[in-house]
């Protein structure tokens, strides 16, 4: 099959990996000036907003199924724009997306539904905001609402930092502002994939972000079944049921921040994609092809053809490592499954419990890696899972 995968991010080259390495007959082709891995796609240099370029070499490259993992592409149009030339896409129509790039829109959305989420205020003018967080408690958290360039959610501890954050967030242009409530919990990050019509679970982790590194455990030992109901029935489907009243069906990836409180939970945020590094931890457990997955959903048929989706019967362990602290790279043994970008090196493993995932990444990252980060890891690991 001719694949074109839209998008030039880590995401992009990682999934075009993982599709050639489970079936190497494809052609795979990315809107990338990255040309570092001609073995596996073919680089066009074609810019991710450019849709009526896209749409022309889609058009005249016999390209079978296109994948969008842009936000450029995806808010200017390009699955509206594949839907008029009958197109198979892997992408949300914009408008439905509006709901992953807006802050403002995702808490209304969820007051509207009764999606439980934080106290939160949305504010366009700088001396409001800064008129509502005198009367807070804090901390809070203080939020952009556009996020198509970046997530802004900074924790504040008393009004002179908060009233720094909201003048510096106005500066930069946002028209608006996001303030919630804080609640002292480690996020969670929860994947599911969506027609439109129905929707499957992914996946479930954890990140921990320190100096240097970031390091992610999936899955979680957190998300019951329970919850994972829950999830669904009070969050996923209200939300693509809500889409469709007023524009086309959510077609792709609808990922939720959350925490946990007693077996219940807040939704923080949602996505339109994973975020970067929970896609390879994603990725080594998953125990389908990815291409059949993607393109039924397209189709509009992933409940004809799963019930849920397989992933091993494992836990994985990522680590993104700052390069300038590697010392040296060896080649990666088989059991290792790694990616690298400009600015990190990630690495994966797995094994019947995440113990065991931990130490053996750990194990091999001390032959590549300064002694400090391998501290620095082990401790954030024996917190969490004294803390569980």
């Amino acid at each position: 099959m001719k694949i074109l995968i839209v998008g030039s991010d880590l995401n992009s080259l990682l999934l075009a990996k993982y599709i050639k390495m489970q079936d190497n007959q494809h052609d795979i082709y990315i809107t990338t000036t990255d040309n570092s891995d001609p073995q596996t796609y073919t680089a066009l240099n074609i810019r991710e907003n450019d849709i009526a370029s896209i749409i022309d070499f889609v058009k005249y490259n016999g390209i079978e199924f296109t994948i969008a993992l842009s936000n450029y592409a995806i808010i200017n149009g390009i699955a509206d724009a594949f839907k008029k030339e009958e197109f198979v896409i892997f992408a949300p129509y914009s408008e439905a997306a509006r709901i992953t790039f807006f802050n403002s829109i995702a808490k209304k959305v969820m007051y509207k539904l009764k999606i439980a989420t934080p106290r939160f205020g949305i504010f366009d003018r700088e001396n409001l905001a800064t008129d509502y967080v005198r009367r807070l408690n804090f901390p809070i958290v203080i939020e952009n609402d556009f996020t198509l360039m970046e997530r802004e959610n900074d924790i504040c501890t008393c009004f002179s930092k908060a009233k720094d954050k909201i003048q510096k967030i106005f500066e930069e242009n946002n028209q608006k502002i996001v303030i919630e409530n804080y609640i002292n919990e480690d996020p969670i990050y929860v994947y599911f994939i969506t027609d439109g019509y129905n929707a499957l679970p992914l996946i479930d982790l954890e990140r921990i972000s320190g100096k240097n590194y970031t390091s992610i455990n999936a899955p979680t030992k957190k998300i019951s079944e329970e919850i994972y109901i829950k999830l669904l029935q009070n969050v996923i489907y209200p939300i693509i049921d809500d889409i469709t009243k007023y524009t086309d069906n959510y077609v792709g990836i609808l990922g939720l921040k959350i925490k946990l409180i007693h077996n219940d939970f807040y939704v923080h945020e949602i996505y339109n994609n994973f975020q970067y590094y929970d896609l390879q931890a994603f990725l080594s457990l998953l125990n389908e092809n990815l291409l059949n997955v993607l393109y039924d959903c397209a189709n509009g048929c992933l409940a004809d053809n799963y019930n849920y989706i397989k992933l091993d019967d494992k836990y994985s362990y990522t680590i993104a490592i700052d390069k300038n602290k590697i010392n040296k790279q060896e080649n990666c043994e088989e059991e290792f499954f790694e990616s690298e970008d400009n600015q990190k090196y990630i690495i994966t493993t797995k094994s019947a419990t995440m113990n065991k995932a931990h130490d053996d990444l750990c194990e091999y990252i001390e032959t590549i890696a300064d002694e400090d980060i391998i501290k620095n890891i082990t401790n954030s690991f024996k917190q969490r899972e004294l803390a569980l």
